[in-house]
């Protein structure tokens, strides 16, 4: 039996394990950084998507509840409307509160007042209307950096006179 080859071996020296757990140290730090680089693109693109749905959610509603409005005027410079629909004596609201949109009533002579959220993480609201009874709603939401603009008009169509 020969046993030249068993002398020949050495192994690995102490030089060539820390060389190899150097590179391999490199190689999970690089992979490491690429994940976390995607998990914050990913990160973002979700904080961004919910910004737009709940901007989304915002116009539609107020859209859909000014729709029918009679009697509209408008507040707190361009922050907060509030109008009436045919049929009903409460007095209805949409302002923010912090950055949440809310829905309010205000009814005459009894206690059924009610508070909506409507959407969170709305950054800013701004109610305008023009001579033509034209009323442009115009919202933003999301973080700074990826900010969500709506902008809409609405003519109610049971407007008495101008808007406000």
């Amino acid at each position: 039996m020969n046993l030249k080859w068993a002398k020949d071996s050495r192994g690995l020296t102490l030089i060539e394990l820390l060389v190899t757990l150097a590179i391999i140290g490199f190689i999970i730090a690089a992979l490491y950084t690429f994940y976390l680089a995607g998990l914050r693109g990913w990160q973002r693109g979700t904080d961004r998507m919910e910004a737009q749905q709940s901007a989304r959610i915002a116009m539609d509603r107020i859209i859909y509840e000014v729709r029918f409005a009679c009697d509209v005027s408008i507040h707190d410079q361009g922050r907060e409307m509030r109008f009436r629909v045919i049929g009903d004596s409460r007095t209805l609201r949409f302002r923010l509160v912090g950055e949440e949109l809310v829905f309010e009533s205000y009814p005459t002579g009894s206690w059924n007042y009610f508070h909506t959220k409507v959407a969170l993480g709305i950054n800013d609201l701004h109610f305008a209307a023009d001579e033509n009874r034209l009323l442009t709603i115009t919202l933003s939401a999301g973080p700074e950096s990826g900010e969500t603009r709506l902008s809409s008009s609405v003519r109610p169509r049971n407007l008495s006179g101008g808007g406000q």
